[in-house]
């Protein structure tokens, strides 16, 4: 007999976010006017992923658990419609700078809120380099940070508080190494380079 999960699963049809269609009132608002859908994202994950962990562990529910936060927090436009958070208590904590709540996250932006920067929101976690940024030339590799994540849940394992830590430098360390090949650029022309689109195109397996 399938279990409560494996079904959730099967009417989603996404492997690491159960929750994506088990609402049963249809009263979800999405930031795009429906669900996305995560095929091209999951195989990029599956193709650039380190460690696939055992069905069922500890840490493949951490990992469907933050990927379900993700999907939420990028693709949902009400607290009231998130079944990853305890939206009286949530806290996002970024290098032990000021938490922000919920409210505060979707108003600034998911990704503004982890770099907490006016960057465009298509920048993710890793992508490819393949446009100019801030006047330097683009090296058409792969860019990437790492970093920490501790979560406080509650007894539904809804996160409560949300602490993240990584170097902002080996993002933009990456973006920087090249000669500058147009000074004059204005800076509000660089925040919406080709990067962005880059991005984007390629993706990262945490959003989309």
């Amino acid at each position: 007999m399938a279990t409560a999960e494996e079904a959730l699963i099967k009417k989603s049809g996404d492997i690491y976010r159960s929750i994506l269609h088990d609402g049963t009132d249809n009263t979800t608002q999405w930031r795009h006017g429906a669900p996305p859908t995560f095929d091209s994202v999951n195989q990029l994950f599956e193709e650039g992923r380190t460690k696939e962990w055992p069905k069922g562990s500890l840490e493949e529910v951490v990992q469907n658990a933050i990927k379900s936060w993700d999907m939420e927090i990028s693709h949902k436009i009400r607290l009231q419609d998130f079944k990853t958070i305890n939206p009286d208590k949530f806290k996002l904590i970024v290098n032990g700078r000021k938490g922000l709540s919920g409210e505060e996250i979707l108003g600034l932006g998911s990704y503004n809120a982890l770099l907490k920067s006016s960057l465009p929101k298509e920048f993710q976690h890793w992508g490819f380099f393949e446009g100019p940024f801030k006047g330097h030339a683009p090296t058409g590799e792969k860019v990437e940070f790492l970093g920490l994540e501790v979560l406080q849940v509650d007894e539904s394992l809804r996160a409560e508080e949300v602490e993240i830590y990584y170097d902002a430098a080996e993002l933009f360390g990456g973006l920087l190494k090249e000669p500058l090949i147009s000074p004059s650029r204005s800076e509000s022309e660089d925040n919406t380079v080709d990067v962005a689109a880059a991005a984007a195109a390629h993706g990262c397996p945490f959003s989309k």
